[in-house]
C-alpha cells in the first residue's frame, strides 16, 4: 500500500524540469583599477565584469593614456558559463562565447580604424563613432576575438580583495585544446558596491 502511494510522486518527480545548476563563480559586478597597455604603457584600460548565474557580461574601455582620461574604444561581452568546478586555490570554468561588440568613441581613432582596416580595423570598413560592431572571430590588434560560439576555457581565484582571471580580460584567443590556466593574470577586479 504505501509503494503504490509513492509512485505517483516518484512519476511527478521524474517529469519535474531539472534545477538549474549552481555556479561556483562568484556573483555580482567587479571591475579593475586603470591599468596601463600597449607600447610602453602608454594607453589605459578599465575592464568591469558582471556574474549572474551562468551569464558572464564584460566590458572593457581603453584610453588614450595611461592615466585613463581619454576614452577610445569600447568592447562589450556576453558569455554563458557551461561548467564550473574547484580545483585547488581556483575555480575552473567553461563558457560559451558571445558577440564581442566593438565601438569607437573618438572620431581620430575611428579615422585610424578606418585607413588600418586590415589590422587595427578588425578587417571592417566604414566605420562610425560611437556605432557597435560584432568583432567576434576577428582580429582588432592587437586582440584576436573568437567567433561566437567557441568554447574558452579560463579559470578564477577569488581572495579577500576580489576576483583573478587566468586569462580574462586580456586573452580571448586561447587554443580549442588549452587547458585551463594554472596561474592568475594578476588583474584584479574588486567588488563594486551594488
Amino acid at each position: 500500500m504505501h509503494t503504490l502511494s509513492l509512485l505517483p510522486l516518484v512519476i511527478l518527480a521524474s517529469n519535474a524540469a531539472p534545477a538549474a545548476a549552481e555556479t561556483l563563480l562568484p556573483q555580482g559586478n567587479f571591475r579593475t583599477e586603470c591599468l596601463q597597455i600597449g607600447k610602453d604603457g602608454r594607453h589605459g584600460l578599465i575592464a568591469e565584469i558582471s556574474i549572474e548565474g551562468d551569464t558572464i557580461s564584460a566590458s572593457a574601455q581603453t584610453y588614450a593614456h595611461n592615466n585613463c582620461d581619454v576614452s577610445t574604444v569600447r568592447a562589450d561581452y556576453r558569455g554563458i558559463v557551461t561548467s564550473a568546478r574547484e580545483t585547488g586555490n581556483r575555480i575552473d570554468f567553461t563558457q560559451e562565447t558571445g558577440p564581442f561588440l566593438y565601438t569607437l568613441l573618438a572620431d581620430d581613432v575611428t579615422t585610424y580604424y578606418n585607413a588600418n582596416v586590415d589590422s587595427a580595423g578588425c578587417g571592417l570598413d566604414g566605420w562610425q563613432t560611437d556605432v557597435p560592431r560584432d568583432a567576434a572571430g576577428r582580429t582588432c590588434a592587437p586582440y584576436t576575438f573568437p567567433p561566437i560560439g567557441t568554447e574558452l576555457k579560463d579559470s578564477v581565484w577569488v581572495n579577500q580583495n576580489g576576483i583573478e582571471f587566468g586569462r580574462l580580460p586580456l586573452v580571448w584567443d586561447s587554443a580549442p585544446d588549452a587547458g585551463y590556466p594554472e596561474r592568475s593574470s594578476g588583474i584584479l577586479f574588486t567588488r563594486m558596491a551594488d
